[in-house]
């Protein structure tokens, strides 16, 4: 579905944004952090969970950050 593509779209360039603002300043990302901030501009982000933890670790890495898995239901 299309819509759901736009979803996903948006979330990943979402995530990849927020690796882009914490590189700068920042060798570790929090998983719970970066989840709090995607879903303040993304309320009905298409995937939660580990998904998500998931997501946030592969960017991280890719920017040469490590990542804390500190989502309190994780």
């Amino acid at each position: 579905m299309v819509v759901d593509e736009i979803a996903a779209r948006r979330l990943k360039i979402l995530i990849e944004q927020y690796m882009e603002t914490r590189k700068r300043r920042h060798d570790v990302v929090s998983t719970a952090a970066a989840e709090i901030a995607i879903r303040a501009v993304m309320p009905n982000c298409p995937v939660s969970g580990k998904a998500l933890d998931d997501m946030i670790a592969a960017c991280a890495f890719e920017h040469g950050l490590g990542v804390l898995f500190d989502r309190p239901d994780a």
